[in-house]
């Protein structure tokens, strides 16, 4: 394999790395608590094979991915923070790293051969696209609630000095 192969597989992969990452780094993990771990004596390969059939976490994520898409397209999802908590739940699993940045990335790599990778990593996207004007939503209306706040204010100040 090229390394300009390699580089585009990795590019690829780093949608999905982004939402695996964030997807732990809010939660504790007992991988990090332990100081030391069994992990630590296994081989890559030997941890990734507790993991299971990358290609079988694959199609299994698709399918709760798609199934949350659909409530999401339903409007179930009304803040960011819900969809984000949501999603967390939906893809933890197979798909969450364990902490071993060596194994997770074999993992990805793995992961990355299968078949329903590409329909994973769009449904994905999609998913990062609603999260992304649900949080633009949000903000526009906080925007727009401290305008209104500010100009209350103003007015209030303005009768406060006989104006």
């Amino acid at each position: 394999m090229t390394m300009i192969n390699l580089f585009k597989q990795v590019a690829v992969l780093m949608p999905c790395a982004a939402l695996l990452l964030l997807s732990v780094s809010g939660c504790s993990s007992d991988v990090e608590s332990s100081t030391e771990s069994p992990s630590d004596s296994l081989s890559i390969e030997e941890i990734n094979a507790t993991r299971g059939d990358a290609c079988e976490c694959i199609s299994a994520s698709l399918e709760k991915v798609d199934a949350f898409s659909v409530r999401l397209n339903a409007g179930e999802y009304t803040t960011s923070s819900d969809l984000n908590s949501a999603l967390i739940l939906e893809i933890e699993g197979c798909m969450t790293p364990i902490g071993n940045k060596e194994a997770d990335a074999a993992w990805l790599v793995s992961m990355s051969g299968c078949e329903s990778f590409l329909p994973l990593r769009e449904a994905m996207m999609m998913v990062s696209q609603a999260a992304a004007l649900l949080k633009q939503t949000e903000e526009t209306e906080m925007l727009k609630q401290r305008e209104d706040e500010f100009d209350t204010s103003k007015i209030l100040n303005r009768l406060s000095d006989g104006k």
